[in-house]
C-alpha cells in the first residue's frame, strides 16, 4: 500500500494521465487556448512531480513515466492531433514498401499518376494530408527504416502504421531513460534529476505523442555518450553515427570532442561516424538522392521560417533597409555564423570533460536554434534531454513556453504572433542571463 505521502503524487499522475489524453487526442491544434490551458495545468502538475521525486525518489517518476507515454497507445485511431509529419512519414514507407527510392521525386509526381498511386497504395487522403507536396523527403536513413517496416507491417493502414512507429519512439525513450540514470550514477549525480526529463510534458506531448523522431536522436546520442564515458571511444562512433542516421544535427557537436579525445583520435572517430553514416545510406545510394536532399536543406534554410528568436530581428531589420523578406540571402550566413560560434566554443570551452560534455552538447545546440530561422516546439527537447546533467534549467522554461507557437495553427493562414514569439524569447533570455551569471559567482566563490 502506498504511503500517506505518496498519495497526492498518485492523483497527480492519475490527473495528468487524463489531461495527457484530452491534450493529445480531443485538442485540435486550432483550438490555441484549450492547448495551452491542458498544457499549463500538466507544467504545474510536473513542477509538483519533479519536487516530490527530489525528496521521495524516483521509483514513482519512473512509473509515470513509462505510463504516461502509453497514453498514446490507448486511442481508436492513434492518429496525432497536434502534428500532421506522420502523413510524409507513411508515404516515405509506402514508397519503399513499393520498391521506390522516397528521396526520388516530388509527391505530386505520383499523384498525378492514378494507376502507380493505386499500386503503391498512396490514397488522396495520405496526399492531402502532407505538408510537404512540394519538396523533397528530409528524412535520413534509419527513419526511412522505420517507416518502411512501419508501412510493410501495415500497408493500408494509416493508424496501424503510426502505431508501429510509436513504439519505436517509446523503446527509444525507455532506452533513453535507462542510460541518462547509468550516466547520472557514473558522474555523481542525483538520480531524481531524470524526473526533469522523464515527465516533462513537453517531451510527451512532442515526441510520443505527436510522433517526433528527436527521440532517437537523443537515444542514440546517450548511448555514444555512456560509451565515451566508459572510454569505448571507437565504438561509440556507431550510435554517434546513428544518431546522425536519424537527425543530421549530432554533427556540430563533433568539435566538442577534440579536446576530449585529442585530434589523433577525434579525426579517427569522425571518420568512423562518415563511414557508419555512408553505409546507412547505401539503400538509396545514388546521385539523385544526394542532389534531392540538398536541395531539401537548402530550402530549409532559404525559405522556411517558424518560430525563429535572433533571426526574426535580423529579418526586421533587413525589410527596414530593403523592403522585402532577406531570408534568400542571410539564411546560409547565419549558418555559417552559427558554425563559427560553435568552433569557438569548442576551443576556448573551460575544463573540457565527460561529466560537462552534455552541458556543452546544450549551449552547441542553443547557439544553431539561436541563428536559425525554424524552431519547432520538439527541437527543445533535446536541451531538456542533455540539461538533466547539469544546473541549467533554461531548457526547462523554454519547454513550458515554446507552446505558445502553437498560435500560428489557429487557422490555415498559418500566421504567426509575434508578440508571442517575443515573449517566449525574453523569457528564456532573462533565465540564461541569471543562470549564467548564477554560474560565475558559484565558481567565484569556489576560488
Amino acid at each position: 500500500m502506498p504511503g500517506k505521502k505518496s498519495i497526492p503524487a498518485i492523483i497527480a499522475v492519475a490527473l495528468s494521465a487524463l489531461l495527457y489524453f484530452i491534450l493529445l487526442f480531443h485538442t485540435p491544434r486550432q483550438n490555441f487556448y484549450q492547448l495551452i490551458g491542458l498544457f499549463a495545468a500538466l507544467s504545474g502538475l510536473y513542477i509538483y512531480l519533479v519536487w516530490y521525486a527530489s525528496r521521495e525518489g524516483i521509483a514513482l517518476v519512473l512509473i509515470a513515466a513509462i505510463f504516461f507515454r502509453q497514453i498514446p497507445f490507448f486511442s481508436l485511431d492513434s492518429l496525432p492531433a497536434l502534428s500532421d509529419d506522420f502523413f510524409r512519414f507513411v508515404w516515405d514507407g509506402r514508397l519503399m514498401v513499393g520498391g521506390v527510392n522516397p528521396f526520388s521525386a516530388l509527391p505530386e509526381s505520383y499523384i498525378n499518376n492514378p494507376e502507380l498511386a493505386t499500386n503503391l497504395h498512396l490514397t488522396p487522403e495520405l496526399f492531402t494530408g502532407l505538408n510537404s507536396k512540394t519538396y523533397f523527403t528530409i528524412y535520413p536513413p534509419v527513419l526511412q527504416g522505420i517507416f518502411y517496416l512501419a508501412s510493410f507491417i501495415f500497408p493500408q493502414s494509416l493508424p496501424g502504421a503510426v502505431q508501429v512507429m510509436r513504439l519505436f519512439i517509446v523503446l527509444a525513450e525507455a532506452g533513453s531513460i535507462y542510460l541518462m540514470i547509468l550516466l547520472l550514477r557514473r558522474f555523481q549525480q542525483d538520480d531524481w534529476q531524470i524526473a526533469l526529463y522523464a515527465l516533462n510534458p513537453l517531451v510527451i506531448v512532442e515526441l510520443t505523442g505527436n510522433l517526433h523522431f528527436e527521440a532517437l536522436m537523443i537515444f542514440f546520442l546517450l548511448w555514444a555518450l555512456w560509451l565515451l564515458v566508459e572510454g569505448k571511444w571507437i565504438g561509440s562512433s556507431l550510435p554517434f553515427a546513428l544518431a546522425v542516421g536519424s537527425k543530421l544535427l549530432p554533427l556540430m557537436l563533433l568539435p566538442l570532442l577534440i579536446r576530449r579525445l585529442g585530434w589523433q583520435k577525434t579525426m579517427i572517430y569522425g571518420f568512423l561516424v562518415a563511414a557508419f553514416t555512408g553505409v546507412l545510406f547505401i539503400p538509396f545510394f545514388d546521385r539523385e538522392t544526394f542532389i534531392n536532399l540538398s536541395r531539401s536543406i537548402d530550402l530549409y534554410f532559404h525559405k522556411f521560417e517558424f518560430n525563429a528568436s535572433l533571426y526574426y530581428l535580423i529579418r526586421w531589420v533587413g525589410y527596414r533597409f530593403t523592403g522585402y523578406n532577406v531570408i534568400q540571402i542571410i539564411g546560409k550566413y547565419l549558418a555559417m555564423v552559427s558554425a563559427l560560434a560553435i568552433l569557438i566554443y569548442s576551443y576556448r570551452e573551460k575544463s573540457p570533460g565527460w561529466k560537462n560534455l552534455p552541458e556543452s552538447f546544450v549551449w552547441v545546440f542553443l547557439f544553431y536554434f539561436s541563428l536559425t530561422s525554424i524552431v519547432h516546439p520538439w527541437y527543445v527537447t533535446s536541451l531538456v534531454a542533455f540539461s538533466v546533467f547539469s544546473r541549467l534549467r533554461f531548457p526547462i522554461a523554454w519547454s513550458f513556453v515554446v507552446m505558445l507557437s502553437y498560435y500560428t495553427y489557429r487557422t490555415t493562414a498559418y500566421e504567426e504572433n509575434l508578440w508571442l514569439a517575443a515573449l517566449e524569447y525574453v523569457i528564456v533570455a532573462i533565465w540564461i542571463f541569471f543562470e549564467v551569471r548564477e554560474q560565475r559567482f558559484v565558481k567565484k566563490d569556489t576560488l
